[in-house]
C-alpha cells in the first residue's frame, strides 16, 4: 500500500526549478520566444492583413508630410531651422513619426497581450503553467518590435524614393543605441498597461488616453520647444522625448538639441524606473485579481 502511494505521488509531481537559476532563465527565454512564435503564426495565417499592416504606416505619415510641404511651400522651413538648427521638414517629421509605431507596440500590443489570451480562451491554461506571466507580455513585445521594424523599413524605402531623406549615415550606430534604450523604457510602460488590462479588462479606455498624452508630449512632428514649459518638463517622464532628441542629434544634419543634457544617462534612468515600476505594478495587479478570483471574468 505504501509503495502504491509513493508511485501515485511520483506520477503527480512535476519537476519545476525555483529561484533565480540558469535553468529558470533559459525556461523563461524559451517561453518568451514561443509566445513570439505563436503571435507570428497567428499573424501570418492572414497574409493580406499582414501586408496591409506593414504598408499602412506610410499612409498615416503622408498627410503630415504633404501638409508640411504645402504649408511651407517646399521641404525647407526657416522657422524649424531657427528652433532646432535644421529646416528639413521631411526628415524631421519622418524620424519622429517612426517612433509613434513603437509607442503603439508598448501601449496596445504589450498592453493587451493578457486580454488577447482571454479572447482566445487560453488565459487560464497559461496561468496554471510555472511560466512567469511577464513572459507572455515580453513575447508579444518581441513580436511587435520586429513587426514594427519591418514596417519602418517599408516606410523608409517609400519615403526615401518619393521625397528623399537627409540622414547622416555615420550616426546610425549611436542612434540605434539610443533607440534600444528608449525601447527598454517603453517596455516598462507597456507592462504597466498590461497590469491595467488585468484590473480593468477593457483597459483601452485608459491606455488610449496615456498613448495620446505620450504622443503630444513627444516631439514627433514639431520641436519640443513649441510646447509650454510645464509640458516640456513633463515630457521627460516618458522615454520618447529624450529618445527622439538623441536620435535626431545623430541622424539629422546640423540638428541642435532642444534640451541640453546627456540623453544616454536620462534614458538609463528611465529604463530602470519604468521597468521596476512596471514589474511591481504588474505583480500587485496579478496578485490582486487572483486573490479576488476575477481573473476569468470577461
Amino acid at each position: 500500500m505504501k509503495k502504491n502511494t509513493n508511485q501515485v505521488r511520483k506520477l503527480g509531481m512535476v519537476s519545476s526549478p525555483t529561484g533565480f537559476t540558469w535553468a529558470n532563465v533559459k525556461a523563461e527565454l524559451r517561453a518568451i520566444w514561443e509566445s513570439n512564435v505563436k503571435q507570428w503564426k497567428i499573424e501570418l495565417a492572414y497574409p493580406l492583413s499582414f501586408i496591409r499592416q506593414c504598408i499602412s504606416p506610410v499612409f498615416f505619415l503622408l498627410p503630415y508630410l504633404i501638409y508640411g510641404l504645402a504649408l511651407m511651400g517646399g521641404g525647407y522651413s526657416p522657422n524649424l531651422q531657427a528652433l532646432v538648427g535644421t529646416g528639413d521638414i521631411v526628415t524631421f517629421i519622418f524620424t519622429g513619426y517612426i517612433i509613434m509605431g513603437f509607442i503603439s507596440t508598448a501601449v496596445f500590443a504589450m498592453g493587451f497581450s493578457i486580454r488577447n489570451e482571454q479572447w482566445f480562451g487560453t488565459l487560464e491554461s497559461i496561468y496554471i503553467t510555472p511560466t512567469n506571466r511577464l513572459s507572455i507580455v515580453l513575447g508579444t513585445a518581441l513580436h511587435s518590435t520586429v513587426h514594427q521594424g519591418i514596417s519602418v523599413i517599408v516606410e523608409f524605402s517609400i519615403i526615401y524614393a518619393i521625397f528623399g531623406l537627409g540622414l547622416k549615415m555615420t550616426g546610425i550606430l549611436p542612434a540605434l543605441v539610443i533607440f534600444a534604450l528608449m525601447m527598454f523604457a517603453l517596455y516598462g510602460f507597456g507592462i504597466v498597461i498590461s497590469a491595467l488590462s488585468l484590473l480593468l479588462k477593457e483597459g483601452y479606455i485608459v491606455s488610449e488616453g496615456l498613448a495620446s498624452v505620450m504622443t503630444i508630449l513627444s516631439p514627433v512632428a514639431y520641436p519640443l520647444l513649441v510646447l509650454p514649459e510645464v509640458a516640456r518638463n513633463a515630457s521627460f517622464i516618458f522615454p520618447t522625448a529624450p529618445g527622439l532628441i538623441g536620435i535626431r542629434t545623430f541622424l539629422l544634419q546640423d540638428y541642435r538639441p532642444e534640451v541640453l543634457g546627456n540623453m544616454f544617462l536620462a534614458l538609463l534612468v528611465l529604463d530602470a524606473a519604468w521597468i521596476l515600476f512596471g514589474s511591481l505594478i504588474f505583480r500587485l495587479a496579478d496578485h490582486y485579481v487572483r486573490k479576488r478570483g476575477s481573473l476569468e471574468k470577461y
